[in-house]
C-alpha cells in the first residue's frame, strides 16, 4: 500500500478544471486498490475559508487559502501543512501549479510515463526528487552552491524522506529578500551583486527582454521566454522581483535536494544505448504533442 499527497497551487479557480483533469489521470496511473490519496488545492488568491472538493478522480479533496509571500513555493508549504493536519504523511508527494494547464499540455502517453516513473521511485527508500529536468549551458553557481541542472517545478514529485529533510519547499523569504533588490533604480537589475553573474545573466535572459530580439534566448538555449518578459521598469519591477525569487527557489530546491543526498530523476533518463534511443523518442513525441495540444487549446479559447 502506498499513500500519495497531491498539492496543487492556483491563483483563483479559473484553470482548476483543466489542471485537475491532468492530475486526475495521473492519479489513475498511480493509485491501486487500498492506496490512500489526499488532494489539497491551495488557492493563493484566497485569504480565508476551507471548502471541500470532489470530482470523479478525487473523492476527498480540500481547497485551502494560500500564502502568496513566495508565490507557489509558500503556497505549496501551506498545502503540505494542510495534508499533514489530516493524518499521516504520504509516502509520495506530487506538487503542481496551474501552469500545467496554461503553458503545458500532456498527452495520455506522457501522463503514463510520469506515473510509471513515480510508481517505480515510490519503492526507493532513499531521498529522491522527480520531474522534467532543465540544464544550464555550463555549471552555474547559485546562492546555495553549484548546479548543472534543475527540476522544473510546474509538476514534480518527491518522497517523504526528502520532504522531511527539506522541511519547507520555500528557502525562506529572508534569504530570498537578501538576493534581490527592494526597489527599482535605472540601470540596475533585479538581483543583488551577491548572486553570481552567470546565474543572473541566465535567469535575466528569460525574465527580461531588453534587446527587442531573441539573441539572449539563443545564447542561453531558451526556446521561449517568460510570457511577461519585457524591459525592466518601475512599473513591472515588483512583479519581476517576485518572479526572480521564484526562479531562485526553483533552482535552489534542486541544490538543496542534492545536498541532502537525493537522487534526481526524470521520465526521460536512460543508462544504455537502447534506452537512450527509446527515451529520446519519448521526449520528442511528448514535446510535439504538447505543441499540438497547446495550439488546439489556444484555438478553443479564441473561438
Amino acid at each position: 500500500m502506498t499513500s500519495y499527497g497531491f498539492v496543487h497551487l492556483e491563483f483563483g479557480n479559473r484553470h482548476r478544471d483543466r489542471s485537475l483533469e491532468v492530475l486526475g489521470k495521473l492519479r489513475a496511473q498511480l493509485a491501486r486498490q487500498g492506496d490512500r490519496v489526499d488532494l489539497v488545492i491551495v488557492d493563493n488568491a484566497k485569504s480565508t475559508a476551507v471548502e471541500a472538493y470532489r470530482d470523479a478522480a478525487f473523492d476527498a479533496g480540500t481547497v485551502v487559502a494560500g500564502d502568496n509571500s513566495n508565490r507557489e513555493f509558500s503556497g505549496w508549504d501551506k498545502g503540505i501543512s494542510a495534508v499533514l493536519a489530516r493524518g499521516d504523511e504520504p509516502d509520495v508527494w506530487i506538487f503542481s501549479n496551474d501552469t500545467i494547464a496554461l503553458n503545458h499540455a500532456w498527452s495520455d502517453q506522457r501522463i503514463a510515463r510520469y506515473g510509471g516513473e513515480i510508481e517505480k521511485l515510490g519503492l526507493h527508500p532513499g531521498p529522491w526528487l522527480f520531474g522534467e529536468i532543465n540544464d544550464f549551458p555550463r555549471s552555474t553557481m547559485t546562492p546555495l552552491g553549484p548546479l548543472l541542472e534543475w527540476v522544473a517545478t510546474y509538476c514534480f514529485a518527491m518522497n517523504n524522506t526528502l520532504r522531511r529533510s527539506l522541511a519547507t519547499l520555500s528557502p525562506g523569504n529572508a534569504l530570498l529578500d537578501s538576493l534581490v533588490h527592494d526597489g527599482f533604480e535605472p540601470g540596475r537589475g533585479v538581483f543583488r551583486d551577491s548572486v553570481g553573474e552567470a546565474y543572473v545573466d541566465f535567469v535575466s535572459a528569460w525574465l527580461i527582454n531588453d534587446t527587442g530580439d531573441d539573441s539572449k534566448q539563443r545564447k542561453f538555449k531558451w526556446s521561449h521566454e517568460w510570457h511577461k518578459a519585457t524591459v525592466l521598469s518601475s512599473d513591472n519591477f515588483d512583479d519581476l522581483r517576485m518572479k526572480a525569487r521564484c526562479c531562485l527557489s526553483e533552482s535552489m530546491l534542486s541544490v538543496r535536494a542534492r545536498q541532502l543526498g537525493a537522487d534526481i530523476r526524470s521520465p526521460y533518463d536512460a543508462r544504455n544505448a537502447r534506452e537512450h534511443i527509446r527515451r529520446s523518442w519519448h521526449f520528442i513525441s511528448d514535446k510535439l504533442w504538447e505543441k499540438f495540444l497547446m495550439r488546439r487549446l489556444r484555438l478553443a479559447r479564441t473561438s
